[in-house]
C-alpha cells in the first residue's frame, strides 16, 4: 500500500471550513430557488392543462339535436381551435373542419391510429410547413397542438371525436418564464456567494477566537511546564549525588523511573510547544544551502548505540555530496523522528536503512525498516496528533504520538511531500521528497 502526504503550503483549516460553509450556504439558497421555480412551473403546467382539457372536452361533447356540433373553423368561428374531426372505427372521416384545409391530410395522419377507449389528451409538435397548392403558397409556423379524443356512438356504430387547440402561446409563456428564472438564478448566484461568505465569516468568528485561546493556552502551558520539569530533574540529580550510597536499591529504581518519566514529559512538552507555535505561524525556519551528506552521517551516528542494543543493522546509502536548501536543525529533527520510529518498531536482529536519492528536480530522504509495518486503515492517520497505531506498545516506549505530526509540519514548511509504503509484517518505507 502506498500513501502520499501531498506537497504544498500548510492548509488553513479556518479558510477551508469557511469555503465549505460558503459553498453549503450558496447551494442551499440556490436549491430553494430551484425548488420554487420547479413548483411555479409545475403549477403553471397543471393549470394550463386543466383549462385546455376542460375546454376541449366541452367542445367534443357539444351536441345539438343529438348530433355532434361541427365548428366552422375555416371561417374563423372558433377561437384557438385548430381542427375538428369525427372518424369511425375504420378511420373513415365522417365530418371534419380545419383552420387550414390544405393541411387536413397531415392532421388526419396524426390522429387516425389513435383510438382510445375513453377521453384522452396528448401534445404534438407540428413543424413549420411551406407548401404550394396551385397558385396558393401555404406557410405555417412551428406550433404546439393540444389534442383530445372522445369516443361516441353514432347510428352507424362507434366513432371518435378529435379536436386540437393551438397552445403555442402557453409554451411561449413557459419558455419566457424559464428565461426569467435563469436570469434570476445568475443574479442569485452572485448574491448568494456574497451573502454566504458573509454568513460563514460571522459563523467562524467564535470558533477562531476559541481556537486562538486554546493555542495560546497550549503554548503558555507548555512553556511554563518546562521550568518545573527542569527543576524536578535537577532535584533528582542532587538527591542521587548526596544520598547515592545511602539509597536502597528500591529507592534508586524509583528515582530512575521518575527521571525517565520527567524526561518523557519534557519531550512531550517540547513537542507540544513546537506544534502550538507552528499552528500560530511563529516557528521560524532558517533556510540555507548546505551539504546534506556529512550532516546525515552525523545524525545517524547518534542512533548507533540504540540500534546495537536491539542488534539492529543500521545501514546508510549516501552519495559523495548533496547540496540542499533547508533548515538543518529542522531536517535533523525530521531524520531523528523517522529513525526513532524505525528502530522502535523494528524487532531485534532487524535492519534499518537510510539513504539520500539525488535528482535534478528533487532530492529524497529514504528510511526503510524491516519492522511490524502499518495497516492500510491506519496509514492515512499516522500524521495526526496523538494518534498511535499500537497504543499499548507506544505508551510503554514513551511515545505520545506527536513525532510524525511534527515531521509533517517540517515537511510542509519545506514544501515537500511524504510517500509511505507499508504492509503489516513487511516493514515500512518513508520517502520524503523535497524540491531542489
Amino acid at each position: 500500500m502506498k500513501w502520499t502526504l501531498k506537497k504544498g503550503k500548510k492548509r488553513d483549516l479556518f479558510q477551508y471550513t469557511q469555503r465549505k460553509l460558503t459553498v453549503t450556504y450558496t447551494w442551499l439558497i440556490l436549491l430553494f430557488l430551484a425548488l420554487f421555480a420547479i413548483i411555479v412551473s409545475l403549477f403553471f403546467l397543471f393549470m394550463a392543462y386543466r383549462e385546455q382539457s376542460d375546454s376541449l372536452r366541452s367542445t367534443m361533447n357539444a351536441t345539438e339535436d343529438g348530433r355532434v356540433v361541427i365548428p366552422d373553423l375555416e371561417n374563423g368561428r372558433s377561437d384557438e381551435l385548430y381542427f375538428f374531426y369525427v372518424l369511425d372505427k375504420r378511420g373513415q372521416v365522417l365530418a371534419h373542419s380545419d383552420v387550414i384545409p390544405q393541411l387536413s391530410d397531415g392532421n388526419k395522419e396524426a390522429i387516425e391510429k389513435w383510438m382510445p377507449e375513453g377521453d384522452s389528451f396528448r401534445l404534438r409538435w407540428q413543424p413549420g410547413q411551406q407548401q404550394r397548392y396551385g397558385d396558393l403558397m401555404i406557410r405555417t409556423d412551428e406550433r404546439l397542438l393540444f389534442m383530445g379524443a372522445h369516443p361516441i356512438l353514432t347510428t352507424n356504430g362507434p366513432a371518435t371525436v378529435y379536436a386540437a387547440k393551438d397552445v403555442t402561446f402557453y409554451w411561449d409563456i413557459l419558455r419566457n418564464l424559464l428565461v426569467v428564472f435563469f436570469v434570476i438564478l445568475i443574479v442569485f448566484i452572485l448574491v448568494a456567494v456574497k451573502l454566504s461568505s458573509s454568513m460563514s465569516k460571522k459563523a467562524m468568528v467564535p470558533i477562531q477566537l476559541t481556537f486562538k485561546q486554546q493555542q495560546q493556552f497550549l503554548a503558555d502551558a507548555s512553556h511554563e511546564l518546562r521550568t518545573p520539569l527542569s527543576i524536578m530533574n535537577t532535584s533528582l540529580d542532587v538527591i542521587e549525588l548526596e544520598n547515592g550510597d545511602a539509597m536502597t536499591p528500591y529507592a534508586k529504581e524509583v528515582v530512575t523511573d521518575m527521571k525517565e518519566e520527567i524526561g518523557r514529559m519534557s519531550r512531550m512538552v517540547q513537542d507540544l510547544l513546537m506544534l502550538a507555535r507552528s499552528d500560530a505561524g511563529s516557528v521560524e525556519f532558517e533556510m540555507r544551502a548546505f551539504d546534506m551528506v556529512p550532516k546525515l552521517r552525523q545524525w545517524v551516528l547518534a542512533f548507533e548505540g540504540v540500534a546495537q542494543k536491539k542488534a539492529i543493522a543500521l545501514r546508510t546509502m549516501l552519495p559523495e555530496t548533496l547540496t540542499v536548501k533547508g533548515d538543518p536543525e529542522r531536517l535533523k529533527q525530521l531524520v531523528y523522528i523517522l529513525l526513532d520510529n524505525a528502530i522502535k518498531y523494528t524487532p531485534e536482529a532487524g535492519r534499518v536503512d537510510i539513504g539520500l536519492d539525488p535528482n535534478p528536480r528533487q532530492w529524497r530522504i529514504i528510511v526503510r525498516d524491516s519492522g511490524i509495518g502499518i495497516a492500510e486503515a491506519d496509514q492515512p492517520r499516522i500524521f495526526d496528533r496523538f494518534y498511535r497505531v499500537e497504543k499499548h506498545r507506544s505508551r510503554e516506549e514513551g511515545s505520545a504520538g506527536l513525532g510524525l505530526a511534527i515531521a509533517k509540519q517540517i515537511v510542509i514548511a519545506h514544501r515537500g511531500s511524504v510517500v509511505l509504503e507499508s504492509a503489516p509484517g513487511k516493514g515500512s518505507t518513508f520517502s520524503v521528497e523535497f524540491r531542489v
